[in-house]
């Protein structure tokens, strides 16, 4: 049977139509508005439309264009089974489940925690709703697989009518990625993943990373909100909370001002003063744009430090795996990120990792640790939590 699935990032929706037999992609479309246009492409039935700017971008635009190209608008059982939509904050919610009026509910009270990223799922999942009323529609949670999380990772230093009466924690994000490069990884090294300790690092217009410890996430660097941890296309990533409260108390700031500034107007671009488009800022940085150079820099600098305090945090490591549009397709991003990891026995070969295209080993042949390229299918993550849900 057929499984439509429908990944909606900040900034890119993944369209993708899967035969569930082999995991077989039948067709797929996608969207990328994180620069000044929308670029969308298409494949079907060996009918290809290679990428092209658009004059649309977001969500239900994205939606329609994609159903109609691949053939699915009003598509019924048994032509296809289900469609699968990627939530990013679940919230308490840890088990894939089929969208219901409490469940919208519950996606949309967690808009404010996720606020690049709930509100445009919405989005997807009212327009593929309209288009497809007749098929069942199974929400996937990117929290879900962060749900193993030990309780000392779970838990800020905060006062405790914060955390347990509030429910303030550490739930982690881009679950669905992380659980996939993980699994991936331990296929390329032929061992068992419950034998392994991995980095997983998903960069991409967001960023996280994760200690993935015999195939359980025990930490990770985004925490109660996709805005924790590392820096991000638009996103500050983790920054003294001090600052919060200074920039409110002495230069008047509101509340709604800075979450404004923390998640559209900071990391990349706000470093560089230019781009949140890696692709743009490596042109520029190449080209001498001293802000872009030092974006950069800072970029990588917190994947480095992510890599190691993760490593420590599993005892050590066996494997770092960059997955993520710009994980696995910068080379410069992967060499300034590694530089230094050699003291916990990561070795990056410069000429292969130049070179590699996903899924690859870059790692010289001698280093006790690997350093993998892995391509993000979240698309195959998505199908297994979906037929979970639909299966008889």
């Amino acid at each position: 049977m057929k499984v439509l699935l429908l990944n909606g990032g900040s900034s890119s929706l993944k369209c993708t139509l899967v035969e569930s037999a082999g995991a077989v992609v039948v067709a797929h479309a996608t969207a990328d508005w994180a620069g000044a246009a929308t670029h969308y492409a298409w494949e079907r039935d060996g009918q290809t439309r290679p990428q092209r700017e658009v004059p649309w971008r977001g969500q239900a635009p994205a939606v329609r264009q994609a159903l109609a190209d691949l053939g699915l608008v009003g598509a019924r059982p048994p032509e296809f089974a289900a469609v699968g939509h990627r939530i990013v904050h679940g919230g308490e919610l840890t088990s894939p489940v089929r969208i219901a009026p409490e469940v919208r509910a519950r996606i949309a009270s967690l808009a404010e925690l996720a606020p690049l990223h709930n509100p445009p799922g919405l989005e997807a999942l009212s327009a593929a709703e309209a288009l497809l009323p007749a098929v069942p529609h199974v929400a996937v949670f990117d929290t879900a697989f962060h749900a193993t999380l030990p309780e000392a990772a779970r838990t800020y230093a905060l006062p405790d009518a914060w955390t347990r009466g509030w429910g303030i924690h550490r739930f982690g994000f881009h679950g669905l990625s992380h659980s996939w490069c993980a699994r991936r990884a331990a296929e390329l090294l032929a061992r068992p993943l419950d034998q392994l300790r991995i980095v997983t690092c998903h960069l991409g217009h967001g960023c996280s990373a994760c200690a993935v410890q015999g195939g359980r996430s025990v930490d990770t660097t985004m925490g109660f909100t996709p805005l924790d941890g590392l820096a991000m296309a638009t996103r500050s990533g983790s920054v003294d909370p001090g600052i919060l409260t200074h920039v409110q108390l002495a230069h008047g700031l509101g509340a709604k001002d800075v979450e404004d500034a923390l998640n559209h107007r900071s990391g990349l671009l706000g470093v560089s003063g230019l781009s949140g488009d890696m692709r743009e800022l490596l042109d520029a940085a190449e080209k001498g744009h001293a802000r872009a150079q030092l974006a950069l820099e800072v970029y990588a600098r917190r994947v480095r430090q992510a890599v190691g305090a993760l490593a420590v945090t599993m005892g050590g490591i066996d494997a770092v795996a960059f997955t993520g549009g710009v994980g696995e397709n910068a080379a410069e991003i992967r060499t300034r990120s590694c530089e230094g990891l050699e003291c916990l026995g990561l070795e990056l070969d410069a000429e292969t990792n130049a070179r590699a295209r996903p899924d690859a080993d870059v790692s010289r042949p001698g280093s006790r640790g690997r350093i993998l390229v892995i391509a993000a299918r979240e698309d195959l993550a998505m199908l297994a939590e979906v037929l979970r849900v639909i299966a008889p």
